[in-house]
């Protein structure tokens, strides 16, 4: 139990691909031939490599400080992108897709999440400081988001997992939506290998 099983934790909003999600994650995917996400979550906060019993000690910790279930409420703000030329990134903005599909490319749908998600993510913070968890990836700012999927040349390697995580995650392709909420259907610290299942849940939504 003491050795590190869990190279990045993260503790996140799920959100259910079903109805509306789903048939925006489909037609976007197509438009810019991605690899769809199997599930999608709001990341509050990556935390570093850790160990089972510590992780235990954090949910603990979370228990005593869990938001109200109005964090389940999402808005979705539009949609963005990114894509990798010559090993810098770019936003997704008015380029033809068949522009980009030579590139590493991620899409995401921006959101607007409760207040109290912001003063919850300090609080986290601070609580995996206490119980000695590694913070140092949590950055800053904070761009709630939905990665809807991700793509890259066939013959540079497995892009299925691509993604990025040091551009701000706003709408930034102007392109009309038909999807204007979700709902989350659990808060819960979980693992990037084996998402969207929980390392421990913390808040089930699925009644509220």
């Amino acid at each position: 139990m003491s050795n590190s099983i869990y190279t990045t934790a993260y503790l996140g909003l799920c959100v259910p691909i079903v109805d509306d999600f789903r048939s925006v994650q489909q037609e976007v995917c197509t438009r810019y031939t991605l690899i769809p996400r199997s599930e999608a979550h709001v990341t509050i906060a990556f935390f570093g490599a850790t160990n089972a019993a510590t992780l235990a000690n954090l949910a603990t910790s979370l228990q005593d400080i869990l938001p109200s279930s109005e964090v389940s409420d999402i808005r979705i703000d539009g949609l963005g992108g990114a894509y990798q030329v010559a090993g810098e990134l770019k936003p997704i903005t008015d380029e033809e897709p068949q522009r980009l599909i030579e590139f590493p490319r991620v899409l995401w749908l921006a959101a607007t999440v409760a207040k109290e998600v912001y003063a919850f993510r300090q609080q986290a913070k601070l609580a995996a400081e206490r119980v000695g968890v590694s913070t140092t990836l949590i950055e800053p700012d904070f761009f709630p988001h939905l990665t809807l999927g991700s793509a890259g040349p066939s013959d540079k390697g497995d892009w299925t997992l691509w993604d990025v995580h040091t551009v701000p995650k706003r709408a930034t392709i102007d392109q009309r939506l038909s999807l204007q909420k979700v709902k989350a259907s659990k808060l819960h610290l979980s693992d990037v290998s084996i998402h969207p299942e929980s390392v421990h849940l913390l808040c089930d939504f699925s009644n509220s």
